[in-house]
């Protein structure tokens, strides 16, 4: 069975007690128990997003028993095959965000920030010299910031509006 993972930067499981090798078997010691002992991995791609225990994330390999879950399965046996780019995950990352930008734009039409980092991080992915890096640098702390005063902003709003909720119910 095919699946999806992630691992530490040194090849390392999410606890550090396997020490992963690309192509080599990993064979699971004790009694196999989703999210308690065994493999983990996700079939689908995206499902495997939901559990980034590491920054390299890979195409593996599972053998054995298997335990399925709707998002996740676990496995006795289990191998990396092929590490996928940093740079699928970044572009995905970006693409979600401009799929949603209208919202913060409808909300905030006046406020660049959001929209300026992602072209500044659409800019460096595809020409990762120095100079882009730092544009991004600048634009990412001020979407940042931006992402901040929304919430902050939306926080006070229903706040207001909560409280005064309460006193209503109490009068």
């Amino acid at each position: 069975m095919r699946g999806y993972r992630f691992v530490t930067d040194n090849l390392k499981s999410e606890h550090g007690d396997t020490q992963w090798v690309i192509g080599k078997w990993q064979k699971c010691k004790g009694e196999l128990s989703l999210c308690k002992c065994g493999f983990h991995a996700s079939q689908k791609p995206a499902d495997s997003l939901n559990f980034i225990f590491g920054t390299r994330w890979f195409i593996c390999e599972a053998k054995g028993e298997i335990l399925k879950d709707t998002d996740k399965f676990c496995a006795s046996e289990m191998r990396l095959l092929k590490e996928i780019p940093n740079k699928i995950i970044q572009q995905f990352t970006i693409d979600c965000a401009w799929r949603v930008l209208h919202i913060f734009e409808g909300k905030y039409p006046d406020d660049k920030r959001p929209r300026q980092a992602l072209e500044a991080a659409r800019a460096y992915l595809q020409n990762l010299c120095e100079e882009n890096r730092l544009t991004l640098n600048a634009a990412r702390d001020a979407a940042w910031a931006a992402a901040r005063d929304a919430a902050r902003a939306a926080e006070r709003k229903w706040q207001k509006r909560h409280l005064l909720n309460l006193i209503r119910k109490a009068s």
